[in-house]
Parts: C-alpha cells; structure tokens; sequence
C-alpha cells in the first residue's frame, strides 16, 4: 500500500510539497535581512519577501507569512520615521529617500494583506475563512492609515488610493457581517473611523510635535464615532450638524453634510455621527477648566479644542482670496523677527537690502505670494534655508520692493503634490515696532503689536517665554511715544513665544 499510496500522491495535481517549499524559501528570504540597516530590511522586504509571499497558495500560510515580513518591517519602519520627524522642511534628500522606502514597504504589505482579504470576499468558503479575513482586513487599515500620517509627516496630502483602499476594506467588512450577523468588526470600524477623524482635524494645521498627541487623541474618540444606517434630513442643519457624508467612490475622508445642498441624494453613502466625539469633547476640556491648571493634561487643551472646532463648526472664508504672485523674503522665529524688523522695515528696494546684510541677525528665505486676503498669505517656498518651525510658530513676511513687513503666525503647512511646500499665514497687526522690556541685568526685546483685527483691535505684544505675565505692568516706548500698559491675558504660546493683549492704563 505505501508505494501504492505514495505514486497516488506524486501523480495529484495539487501537491502540499511545492507549497512547503515555497514557505521554506521565504522564510530564509526573511532570514537573511536580520542585521541589515533599515533601509536595506526595507528594501528586501519590498523587493524580494513580499513578493514571494504573494505566490504563497494556502491562504492561512499566506496570512502567516505576511505576519512574519510585518514583524520584520517593524524593525525598520520607526527608523525610517523618525528620520522624517528629525528633518527639515522641504524635506532634503535623504529625508525624501527615507519616506519613499517607508511608503513602498507600507504599500507592498497593504497590497499583501488587501488581496487575500479581497480573495477571501470574493470566494466560496467566507464562514471559514472569516477571522483571517477579519485580521487581515484589520491589518491592512492599520497600514493605510500609517501611510497616510506618514503623508502628514511632512505636511503632503494622503495619497487617492489610501482612501480608496479604505473604503473598499470597509464596505467588504459590512457587507460580510450582513451575511455572517455573529461576526463582530468593531476593531474594523474604529480604524476606519480612527483614520476619517485625524483628516477630519486637518493636520496640516497642526505642529509637527503634537501630531503624535492627535493620532492617540483620534484614536480614543473614534470609539464614539458610529457609522449611522440611517440618513439624516440635509434640509435639517440641526439633524446634518457634527456628521459628515463618505462617498465611497470618491477618494477623501467625506465632507459635512452641512456642506450638501438641500435634497442632494445620499445612496450608497456612509454617514458618519460624531455627535457623541463632541460631547466627549466637551466633557474633556470641562475637566481641564475644572482642574484649573492643577495637573498637566494627559491631552493639550490647544488640540482637543482644534478638533472641537473642526468637527462641530464649519470655518467659513471672512475674506475673497485674490491673484497675488510676487516673491517675498520671509525669516521664521522670534530671534530672526526682531533683527529683521529693525534691519529691513523701511527698506523698498532689493538692492539696499543686499547692501545692508553682510552683518545681519536674521536668515531669510525666497517664497512666492500666491494668494493674499485681508488677513492673510499663503506662500510658496523658492529656496534659502529650509523650513525648520512649524504650525504656531512667528513670522516676518516682506515682499520685494515692498516697505511693508508683516508679522505673521503659521496657520496652516501644507506639501504640495508637486513637492513644494507651502504656509498659510494669519497676519496679526498693519504695525508693528520692536520694544525693549524691563529686565533684570539682561537686555530683553519683543514686538509691540499696535492693533490686532483678529483680536478686537486692541494692541498686543510678542516676547519669548517667560519674559512676561498677566497682570504686570509695563511701559513702552514706539516711535517717541511712551504708554504705561497692563499685561493682559495670553491669547497663544508656542515654541519660543508667548503672545499676550495689552491693557491701557
């Protein structure tokens, strides 16, 4: 029997031993990138491993070796990452390397995960193969939206085919619990979630070191975000308030149903309920006004209330943008600022700024003005020095052959699917002077803000931590005009400054 047994098994058509091999030889593949650099495990995992492990028959073969080549990805993905965290903004060429090598490896692996949960949907044998397919579908959002902040890293916009992909993952998730009601795919639903409501935040206006802080922050109050089965009334704005419309086919988080005329059709829409995010929301920043300073949030009260803001109001333009394309010198920080105030303010031509800049304080850089409102920029970098401040940070902004400087704060980074970047700038007062501030022994300097529009029109002054505080007074001098005036209450803080309204006296 046993050679009988044995010819029956060589002459099948479908053998175990040629899979085997196969998982044989991957595993060797993955053998061989322990010890390599981040970018080489990258490389071969992408290349090589991966590949290999999309030839793989058996689906739970196929399933574990992916989480194999994910174990060994994650060895080299946070280096990759944090290289991007560390760098410059645009992003220098290393910098650029490093992210294109994460991104690939991160797509590769959504590619693996992606198919076979997509060949599991599409096949005969769904009950059996539901827990793989529910982790792999798991698995693949997990990536996507780590591609995407990768995206936010370095303030570009998410690529077309992660929302894509998310959406599509989605739509198979439900569609399967329809059919298979045990099945549980809440994990599922609070990653899409999780990633709708960090776009939902706009991270290209938040600073790069607080984007860490969103995602945990995202990630806690999708819990109660609820993808609703029935459509609300579009008509009804209290009904459409705190939800937002997803059309699958479309590539995007989804937009406020606010936004949608009345009456538009919602078929084959999600509609995603983030009622119970706001009274989350405010429950949080209720305990950090009760708690009035008395412990550091875990969350900073900046950030809960920037997603409070943008999920429970719409921001609608003050001002019609309008053509404005000439180029512009721009220095960042509050160190910069001062000197460039002092050096270049009544400076109208190019020439008598190249003569006066052998000894200056400051380094600028080349943008071009894109757009201009009453209140505002937007910018394009040109060249100089790259952009190492982020969202909140000071600015100077003097177009050429201009008089006029205008102290600015960054709003809004944005990378460009062309690779440029790009600020939105708020500018704070049509004036400005530097002002020198009582010290101790010490020279200390700031900018004296002579009418804010943003804030009421009252005055206000910038200084560097801790050379101020509420309640003080001060006197200062701008002009030949001197004025005795009570510190107020601080309007903003970020790295490097702290920004206050002036009382008079």
């Amino acid at each position: 029997m046993k050679p009988t047994l044995k010819l029956l098994r060589d002459l099948l058509p479908i053998s175990h031993l040629p899979a085997g091999r196969k998982a044989a030889e991957v595993r060797e593949l993955l053998d061989t990138v322990s010890g390599l650099s981040a970018h080489e495990v990258a490389k071969e995992l992408t290349e090589r491993v991966i590949p290999a492990v999309a030839e793989q028959k058996n689906t739970h073969m196929r399933f574990r070796l992916l989480e194999e080549a994910l174990q060994e990805a994650e060895k080299a993905l946070p280096v990759l990452e944090r290289h991007i965290d560390l760098s410059s903004l645009p992003l220098p060429l290393a910098a650029t390397t490093s992210a294109l090598t994460a991104d690939n490896l991160m797509k590769a692996l959504v590619g693996g995960y992606f198919k076979l949960a997509r060949t599991i949907f599409q096949g005969s044998q769904q009950e059996r193969l539901i827990r793989i397919f529910n982790r792999a579908t798991h698995r693949a959002m997990m990536l996507l939206a780590r591609r995407q902040q990768l995206a936010y890293r370095s303030y570009a916009k998410p690529s077309a085919s992660t929302w894509s992909m998310l959406h599509e993952l989605c739509r198979m998730a439900r569609t399967l619990r329809a059919r298979l009601p045990k099945e549980e795919i809440a994990p599922i639903e609070h990653q899409y979630l999780s990633a709708l409501l960090f776009a939902y935040l706009e991270p290209g206006k938040l600073p790069r070191d607080e984007l860490v802080a969103a995602i945990f922050c995202t990630r806690q109050l999708a819990l109660h975000a609820v993808i609703a089965e029935d459509a609300p009334d579009t008509g009804n704005r209290k009904a459409a308030a705190e939800r937002f419309l997803v059309r699958p086919g479309e590539a995007g988080p989804g937009i406020p149903l606010l936004r949608l005329p009345p009456g538009t059709p919602l078929d084959d829409c999600l509609i995603i309920d983030c009622s119970g995010v706001l009274v989350e929301l405010d429950k949080s920043l209720s305990r950090i006004a009760a708690d009035n300073g008395g412990s550091e949030p875990e969350i900073p009260p900046g950030l809960l209330q920037a997603l409070r803001q943008a999920i429970g109001v719409r921001a609608v333009r003050r001002f019609q943008r309008k053509a404005f394309k000439p180029h512009a010198d721009l220095v960042g920080g509050i160190a910069h600022v001062i000197p460039f105030i002092e050096g270049d303010a009544h400076s109208r031509r190019a020439i008598d700024l190249v003569a006066r800049r052998g000894a200056r304080g400051f380094q600028s850089s080349e943008w071009a003005l894109v757009d201009q409102s009453p209140d505002g920029f937007l910018v394009r970098f040109i060249q100089g020095e790259n952009w190492k401040l982020g969202v909140g940070n000071l600015v100077a902004l003097q177009a050429r052959e201009s008089s006029s400087v205008h102290v600015c704060l960054v709003r809004r980074i944005a990378t460009t699917s062309q690779g440029s970047l790009e600020l939105g700038l708020q500018a704070l007062s049509p004036q400005v002077s530097v002002v020198d501030l009582p010290g101790h022994g010490e020279i200390r300097r700031g900018i004296y803000l002579h009418s804010l529009p943003g804030y009421g029109n009252r005055p206000g002054i910038i200084a560097r931590p801790g050379h101020l505080a509420s309640g003080h007074k001060l006197r200062l001098d701008a002009h030949g005009d001197t004025q005795l005036w009570q510190i107020g209450r601080r309007l903003e803080a970020s790295e490097g400054l702290e920004f206050f309204a002036l009382v008079p006296l």
